[in-house]
C-alpha cells in the first residue's frame, strides 16, 4: 500500500508570479504545474515550427520520390532499382531524423 509523502514549498512574491505565468501560457493549474516540474527532470521548450519544418521537408521528398518511383514503374524504367535504393537510404534518413527528435524531446 502507497503511502502519500505530502511536501510544503514556499515560494516569494516573484517565484509564485513566475509559476503561475509559466502555468497560465501551458494552460495548467499552477499546483498541476508544480507537481509536474517536481516530478520531471528537465523541461524543454520548443516552438512548434522549429519541430515541424524538417519532418514537412522530409515528407515532401517522400512523397516526390514516391512518385517518381511509381513513374518509373509504369514506363519500366531502367533507373528503378537504383531509385529503390535511393528510397531505402532514404528512409534511413527519416529514422534517423525521428531519433534524433526523439532523444532531444525525451521521449524514449
Amino acid at each position: 500500500m502507497k503511502k502519500t509523502k505530502r511536501k510544503t514549498v514556499f515560494f516569494s512574491k516573484k517565484e509564485w508570479e513566475t509559476v503561475c505565468k509559466r502555468a497560465k501560457f501551458l494552460k495548467m493549474k499552477p499546483a498541476a504545474f508544480i507537481r509536474n516540474m517536481s516530478l520531471h527532470k528537465l523541461w524543454k521548450y520548443y516552438h512548434a515550427e522549429d519541430l515541424c519544418l524538417p519532418f514537412q521537408k522530409m515528407n515532401r521528398i517522400g512523397t516526390n520520390l514516391n512518385s517518381i518511383i511509381k513513374i518509373a514503374e509504369n514506363t519500366n524504367s531502367k533507373y528503378l532499382d537504383r531509385l529503390k535504393s535511393l528510397r531505402k537510404r532514404f528512409e534511413d534518413c527519416r529514422t534517423l531524423l525521428n531519433n534524433y527528435y526523439r532523444k532531444i524531446l525525451n521521449t524514449d
